[in-house]
């Protein structure tokens, strides 16, 4: 199927026909099963395919487009990395996908003894891993009742800190992760983010803050559909001792500012992921900075940061590359 030649029908289609640019996004999500911001993705960060452009900018997929990305989805799905995968030839993607399928076929036959042994070894677990291994594979199932089952387990076994740091943080990044190479889809992530926001918030009511602590807004800006990485930044935050109010995602600038003069917050912290909306994300952190009072810190992370620096630079934003670099920030605004 992969060769310069194939048939279609009655009709042979040539190498020409092959590389011909006719396929736009939607065609290529359903034809390949990845989502459409996923194929953006893997396009802008791994240049999986580059595809053409029509005379009005939308992109156009040839076949040969199509065919690399059925195979890499193929390849991640079975436990590879797509930064591993992006850049091998056509050739070479179709080696690995029968090599693969080869030893998938090999380990069901030993499928008896494997399953026995993970059992055994999940018993003999405690703590954080347990409950990380239960919640994924709950979540991978969009088993509802028992992710939140999971959690609670985990919140009477483990204390708060603990909980955060072993199951909450792991969980999510992992997700995160998972997503990204495309063996997640984005109603697992919708449906962690779900349950994780509402269990994190029954915590915090349970917990209590100090009447003193520093308070912390916590969002994605408009056009930012991915929360897992707020959700994060509000577990880090809650974890260091501030008074988080997580707003959710996709918050247009006009919405914080008006949640930041009701509850006058010190600092607000915002994840940004996809840059495909570049310029309106940058036009909404600016109004963001117009409407904040200047004493109020912004906080940026997550995955587009790194195209924003000249606009951290002009507003005075403080980006941050990773949790590490957050509570970093976080410690030196509460002293």
């Amino acid at each position: 199927m992969f060769l310069n030649e194939k048939h279609e029908g009655d009709r042979m289609t040539t190498a020409k026909d092959l590389t011909e640019p006719r396929h736009p996004i939607g065609v290529v999500s359903a034809r390949t099963g990845i989502p459409q911001d996923l194929l953006r993705a893997w396009e802008k960060r791994y240049h999986a395919v580059v595809p053409q452009r029509s005379s009005t900018g939308r992109r156009l997929y040839c076949d040969l487009d199509v065919d690399r990305l059925r195979l890499m989805k193929r390849l991640v799905v079975g436990g590879r990395r797509i930064s591993d995968v992006a850049a091998l030839p056509l050739e070479g993607l179709t080696s690995l996908a029968q090599e693969d399928r080869a030893e998938t076929t090999a380990a069901r036959a030993q499928a008896g003894a494997a399953t026995q042994s993970a059992a055994e070894g999940a018993a003999g677990k405690t703590g954080g891993d347990r409950h990380l291994e239960e919640a994924f594979a709950a979540l991978e199932n969009l088993d509802k009742s028992r992710l939140e089952e999971v959690l609670a387990d985990a919140a009477v076994e483990l204390s708060s800190p603990a909980l955060r740091r072993q199951v909450i943080a792991p969980l999510l990044h992992a997700i995160g992760d998972r997503w990204q190479e495309g063996t997640l889809r984005i109603v697992h992530e919708h449906l962690a983010s779900a349950i994780v926001r509402s269990f994190m918030a029954g915590i915090a009511k349970g917990n209590g803050r100090s009447p003193t602590a520093p308070r912390m807004l916590v969002t994605t800006p408009a056009g930012q559909h991915h929360e897992l990485g707020a959700l994060l930044a509000a577990t880090a935050a809650e974890q260091q001792g501030w008074d988080v109010y997580y707003l959710g995602p996709d918050l247009p600038a006009e919405e914080i500012a008006a949640a930041a003069r009701q509850l006058h917050p010190k600092a607000v912290a915002l994840s940004v992921v996809y840059q495909d909306g570049s310029f309106q994300l940058q036009e909404e952190l600016r109004k963001l900075r117009r409407y904040l009072d200047p004493e109020i810190a912004i906080i940026v992370g997550g995955r587009a940061t790194s195209a924003l620096q000249p606009l951290f630079d002009e507003t005075g934003m403080t980006p941050v590359e990773d949790l590490g670099a957050l509570q970093d920030v976080l410690i030196a605004l509460q002293s």
